[in-house]
């Protein structure tokens, strides 16, 4: 009995406690002015100082990453013509990226297929505010298309003209990379002004034919200059001199062939595109080994973009486009053409899933490719993030 009346005298006495408690002023509680100027402001805590501010690195650091898995079914309109469906990872990429002041410095490899490939891989350095210095591995500065990155571009491929190889090697204005010396200009005026000069290690430089340095030059030349006369609309003029064979694998017949290209790119809210155009000498070989005469390229991408349309899209482009090759003049029947149209659906800023049909029309049998039709689906993801 006694313990059960001590129970309940306790069971009351709390809740008075509490509220004693809670009547009485606390020591963290900030005081309250009543009018009376007794001294006693005096005796408060002094009030506490923001915490120091975290001290800025003078570096970053951007790892990054993407995957793109893709099945095509094509068909290829001579012999058999039956349909072939073909999965496979296209990319399987990750990069870092170090900046410290004036110093940036890239590395990315690709892992897709059986060997690891070196894709961006260079230091660039910034002596000026105008001035960039850049050596490695990177893009040849010719093509708004081509030297953009395919996670920035609504469509699966830049079409024929980046996807077609004559003797084993890209087209020069496909966006490939080789080992390069950059110069670039940037001054702070009207236009936006770039102007870009860079040397390239010619793959026949070390071919099994390889080119003798002390006879010839064995650095590919480009230049190009490129404005924004109306914000997000640009325009670029590029020149190169590229090295190749006049004869097919006779190192003897060397020679640099001069090429050039006009290029616009808009790049606005809701739409974006690419016009380009190229024309120079041929480098393409005919039938007996030979190239001569002049070739002309066209390609075309053009695509809307519709943000959060809804039902947990982030993101819809539908695209279409077209590119045009005819490899020399001096030949009848070998230009080469594609249509191509499709759907970028982004679900977020990190995942995405491509669908695209293209049909490829050759003029005749001395053409590159013969007809075919490519339907292609892709799904991609990526990760970019950023420690500073």
């Amino acid at each position: 009995m006694r313990a059960f009346l001590a129970l309940v005298a306790l069971t009351v006495a709390a809740p008075v406690a509490r509220a004693q408690d809670a009547d009485a002023p606390s020591a963290d509680a900030p005081s309250v002015d009543d009018g009376d100027d007794d001294g006693d402001d005096a005796a408060q805590p002094p009030p506490r100082e923001p915490p120091a501010p975290a001290p800025h690195r003078e570096w970053s650091l951007e790892l990054g990453g993407r995957v793109f898995v893709r099945d095509t079914v094509s068909r290829i309109d001579v012999g058999d013509g039956v349909w072939r469906h073909e999965r496979a990872i296209d990319q399987a990429r990750v990069s870092a990226s170090y900046e410290r002041k004036r110093l940036r410095l890239e590395l990315e490899v690709d892992f897709a297929g059986d060997d690891a490939t070196l894709k961006d891989t260079y230091i660039r350095l910034e002596p000026a505010k105008a001035l960039r210095v850049q050596a490695g591995r990177f893009k040849v500065p010719m093509s708004f298309l081509g030297r953009e990155s395919k996670w920035r571009i609504p469509s699966i491929e830049r079409g024929l003209l980046s996807e077609l190889e004559l003797d084993d090697r890209d087209l020069p204005f496909a966006g490939g990379r080789a080992e390069g010396l950059a110069i670039e200009l940037r001054p702070r005026v009207a236009l936006e002004p770039r102007v870009t000069a860079a040397l390239f290690q010619s793959p026949l430089a070390s071919g099994l034919a390889p080119v003798d340095p002390s006879e010839d030059v064995t650095q590919d030349l480009y230049a190009r200059a490129e404005i924004e006369p109306i914000s997000h609309i640009h325009l670029a003029a590029g020149f190169a001199m590229v090295g190749y064979d006049e004869q097919l694998g006779v190192a003897d017949t060397f020679r640099h062939l001069a090429l050039g290209s006009v290029e616009l790119h808009a790049d606005t809210r809701h739409l974006r595109a690419w016009l380009e155009g190229f024309a120079g000498q041929s480098f393409a070989h005919q039938s007996n080994g030979a190239s001569s005469g002049a070739f002309l390229a066209a390609r075309a991408l053009v695509s809307p973009r519709l943000r959060k349309p809804g039902a947990g899209i982030y993101r819809i482009e539908p695209y279409a486009g077209g590119s045009l090759f005819d490899p020399t003049d001096e030949v009848d029947g070998d230009r080469v053409s594609e249509v191509v149209a499709g759907v970028n659906v982004a679900f977020s800023r990190h995942w995405r899933v491509q669908i695209e049909g293209a049909q490829r029309v050759a003029e005749g049998l001395a053409s590159p490719v013969a007809d075919s039709t490519l339907i292609r689906v892709q799904l991609g993801a990526a990760f970019e993030e950023r420690v500073e």
